[in-house]
């Protein structure tokens, strides 16, 4: 068996909104298709689906990284100019980053951390 890559990814997000606009602004993914209660977004090699809670959950519940399930996810960039202008980029959106900007990522790569709108950790990883 074989598979050729990651297709989609969804995740269910507190404030379709305000994830949209992070998704699109600070990871540059464009917006592929939209409805009331989900959104459809694309870096062009594979897509993220964003959805709000499905089961009426409570708003309050926030995502917490040690229960099972998604630690984190990375977006692959290609140079470190790039890796420079999402950094630009996030702190021009006022968007927390972790270390203050471009760091290692204790397995010997380089990379930038930061958190969605609902707190799940993003990565922007150089290849």
């Amino acid at each position: 068996m074989k598979t050729s890559g990651v297709h989609h990814i969804t995740l269910t997000v507190k404030d379709l909104k305000r994830s949209k606009e992070f998704y699109n602004k600070a990871c540059g993914m464009k917006i592929i298709m939209e409805g009331k209660e989900y959104c459809g977004l694309t870096d062009d090699s594979f897509s993220l689906w964003l959805s709000e809670f499905r089961d009426k959950k409570p708003k309050e519940q926030r995502f917490d990284r040690n229960n099972i399930g998604l630690d984190h996810w990375a977006f692959q960039v290609d140079t470190m100019k790039e890796l420079k202008e999402i950094e630009s980029n996030l702190k021009r959106l006022k968007i927390p980053i972790e270390d203050n900007g471009i760091a290692g990522d204790d397995f010997g790569g380089t990379a930038i951390f930061t958190q969605d709108p609902d707190g799940m950790k993003v990565e922007f990883h150089l290849k």
